[in-house]
C-alpha cells in the first residue's frame, strides 16, 4: 500500500529500487550507525532487496522507498511485525543531502499512522545506535520514549556497539494529542 503525505510518497519496495538502495548502502557517512557495514557491490544491494521482498511476502516486514516528486530520497520500514502482540519496529534511512528538511519525521509519522490505523498495532519500537543523536531526536520528537540500552547489542567491524531502545504506545498518542 502506498502511503502519501503532504510532500512524500512512500511506495512499497520493488526490485527496481535496488540501484537506489545501493546508493544509500554504499555511503560511508550514512552507514556509520547502521547495523551492517557499507555495501561495496551493487549485486549485494540487489540481494538485500530480494531478501526484503521475500520478508514482505511472509508478512513480517514492510518496506517502502520514499519519493519526493520523481526523486527517491530514502527508505523506511516496519519490521519485526508481531500481530499476536500488536507491535512492530520502525526503521528509516535517508540520503544525506535530504537531512534536516523534515522528510524523515514526515515519513515516520506516516508509518505510525499506518501501523496504528490499518495494521491495528498498539506498540512501536525504534532501536537506534547509541551514538546516533540525529535519529534519536527524530523519534523522540514523534513521541517515542527512551526505554533502555542494549549493551554491546551489535557487532560491526569487529567492535561491539550499544543500541538504545525507544517505544511508543498507541494510547500515548491519544493522551498527548499527537
Amino acid at each position: 500500500m502506498t502511503l502519501v503525505t503532504e510532500r512524500l510518497r512512500l511506495i512499497p519496495l520493488q526490485d527496481a529500487d535496488a540501484p537506489f538502495l545501493f546508493t544509500l548502502l554504499r555511503d560511508q557517512e550514512l552507514m556509520e550507525f547502521w547495523h551492517h557495514p557499507v555495501i561495496t557491490r551493487a549485486a549485494t544491494g540487489s540481494e538485500i532487496v530480494a531478501g526484503q521482498l521475500a520478508a514482505m511476502a511472509d508478512g513480517q516486514f514492510l518496506y517502502w522507498t520514499v519519493w519526493r516528486g520523481e526523486d527517491a530520497i530514502g527508505s523506511v520500514d516496519l519490521s519485526a511485525l508481531d500481530f499476536g502482540h500488536l507491535r512492530g519496529e520502525v526503521g528509516f534511512l535517508f540520503r544525506r543531502d535530504q537531512w534536516g528538511r523534515g522528510y524523515g519525521r514526515e515519513a515516520v509519522k506516516a508509518l505510525m499512522a499506518h501501523a496504528f490505523g490499518p495494521l491495528k498495532l498498539e506498540r512501536l519500537e525504534a532501536r537506534i545506535h547509541a551514538a546516533n543523536k540525529r535519529a534519536k531526536r527524530l523519534v523522540m520528537a514523534l513521541g517515542f520514549e527512551p526505554e533502555g540500552r542494549l549493551r554491546g547489542h551489535l557487532l560491526r567491524d569487529g567492535a561491539r556497539h550499544d543500541v538504545d531502545v525507544f517505544g511508543l504506545l498507541k494510547t500515548s498518542i491519544a493522551k498527548n494529542g499527537a
